[in-house]
């Protein structure tokens, strides 16, 4: 997912702190010197930029999520997984490697190695039926792209401030960031439904201002949303989503926090998503016939390790 898109279950309204009051999140270091209106249309050009960057980079890159998702905000956890990601032109294979915090056991592993590696083996001579799923996924990636260049254009931009921020998942030193507001612009004109979202979303970003990267993302719909004049569904204000990105390479920014928290209704059925996700362990296996490779490799030497009986 990438980090500017405001998918259809986004956040509620969160109070916010003026430029030189000290925010819940974490402390203003200064408010001075505030960029120029200029200099904020150059960084959110670049960091734009980059954004596209790393979300072409992020599908050569496998990674480690762990999920945790309530009932409810606060409520009684229904779902405690880990992940293993390994792209694919067709989308990400999902190897688990532990749940409620027990491992897989060995046997269980090697078998999600082999339908990783039958999955890889198909995209490199894909069928039809793989085929078409690597055009839906495709068209994902293009409309992601879309929204991402929708989201630059959705808002006004307010300086906030300097922040200096810990890292949530623990796994980076704190930072001193670049925060601003972000506002429905009235006079943006969405192109697509979904772009449709950023009307009824306010939002508070931070930038690294070095490396012209987009940090944190914390976003919250101030009026609900609805599809299909409210037929299909709608999405109700009082949720709230965050994500972080970190530097995984050098230049190279990817997910490592996703947190939802909100309700609403698809058709008929009322749905929650209380989940947050951490990412963490990227590492780069290239592109699907060399993620084949490594995967292969992996297989022979856990079946060499643990033969069947």
């Amino acid at each position: 997912m990438s980090f500017l898109v405001l998918a259809p279950w986004l956040g509620a309204p969160s109070a916010r702190a003026l430029p030189g009051e000290s925010p819940q999140e974490g402390p203003i270091v200064t408010t001075n010197p505030a960029p120029t209106p200029e200099q904020i249309r150059f960084l959110k050009d670049h960091a734009i930029e980059n954004q596209h960057r790393n979300d072409i980079a992020v599908e050569e890159y496998e990674r480690l999520e762990h999920s945790i998702a309530h009932k409810g905000e606060n409520a009684e956890i229904v779902v405690d997984l880990t992940e293993r990601r390994v792209p694919s032109p067709a989308g990400d294979i999902k190897l688990k490697t532990s749940e409620n915090g027990v491992p897989v056991s060995p046997e269980q592993y090697r078998q999600e190695l082999e339908f990783a590696v039958n999955a890889l083996q198909t995209a490199a001579h894909p069928d039809d039926r793989y085929r078409e799923a690597e055009a839906k996924y495709e068209k994902r990636r293009r409309d992601r792209a879309e929204l991402v260049d929708a989201a630059a254009k959705a808002f006004r931009v307010t300086w906030a401030g300097w922040e200096t921020r810990a890292d949530s998942t623990g796994a980076h030193a704190s930072r001193t960031l670049m925060k601003f507001f972000l506002d429905p612009d009235p006079d943006f004109k969405p192109a697509s439904r979904f772009a449709a979202i950023f009307q009824h979303v306010h939002a508070t970003i931070w930038v690294d201002e070095e490396q012209e990267q987009f940090a944190r993302l914390e976003a919250d719909i101030a009026t609900d949303i609805t599809f299909g004049g409210g037929v299909a569904g709608k999405v109700n204000h009082g949720g709230h989503i965050v994500m972080e990105q970190s530097e995984v390479a050098p230049g190279l920014w990817l997910p490592a926090l996703f947190s939802y928290n909100v309700d609403g209704r698809k058709f008929l059925f009322s749905f929650r998503v209380h989940e947050r996700a951490e990412i963490s362990q990227y590492r780069r296996v290239g592109p699907p016939a060399q993620a084949l490779e490594i995967m292969r490799n992996e297989l022979s030497t856990l079946s060499a390790a643990s033969p069947s009986r």
